[in-house]
């Protein structure tokens, strides 16, 4: 009985080794290097304030959400508050957008700000939205919280595959 219990116990902390190694969809900081050439990022990364607001709100619209309010935080941060009307599966959304400066990341300060908003306001998600990257440490802060994160990157691939790639100018 005791090998029994002592196998399982090393087969669990196997199964948590691999499961620690297996990727993320966050892109994390050493995305950045990889996608430095890429010309679209590079405009994503240095929108205004005014096309980034834009932007966010013609995603959220394509995706069927009602926009109940926009509130900008300071100069390069914008909460919205969404809802989605189907029935069911509708709710809440909460979506914060971050403009970030070159060799910025988004830290887990901002992640864990988000989930505690959305808890408290009892949204069904928060979104977060930026033009740049997470810090390493953002992934083991996002696991479990009803919470979806963007980067440049999948920023790119979700107005791409929306067909809502108008690039905007700065």
């Amino acid at each position: 009985m005791l090998e029994l219990v002592v196998f399982a116990l090393f087969v669990g902390f196997v199964l948590i080794f691999f499961v620690k190694k297996t990727t993320t969809n966050v892109a994390m900081e050493e995305a950045a290097d990889e996608m430095r050439d890429d010309k679209d990022i590079e405009i994503l990364r240095s929108i205004s304030p005014e096309s980034f607001e834009k932007m966010i709100r013609e995603i959220l619209d394509d995706l069927g959400m009602q926009i109940l309010e926009t509130n900008w935080v300071n100069s390069r941060e914008i909460d919205i508050l969404a809802n989605n009307p189907m029935e069911i599966v509708g709710g809440n959304y909460i979506v914060h957008g971050i403009l970030v400066p070159e060799g910025e990341y988004v830290s887990s300060i901002r992640v864990i700000g988000l989930s505690d908003t959305v808890r408290a306001e009892a949204a069904l998600k928060g979104i977060l939205i930026t033009t740049g990257y997470f810090s390493e440490e953002v992934q083991k802060y996002s696991e479990g919280a009803p919470m979806e994160l963007i980067n440049v990157n999948k920023l790119k691939e979700i107005l791409i595959s929306r067909g809502l790639q108008t690039w905007p100018e700065n």
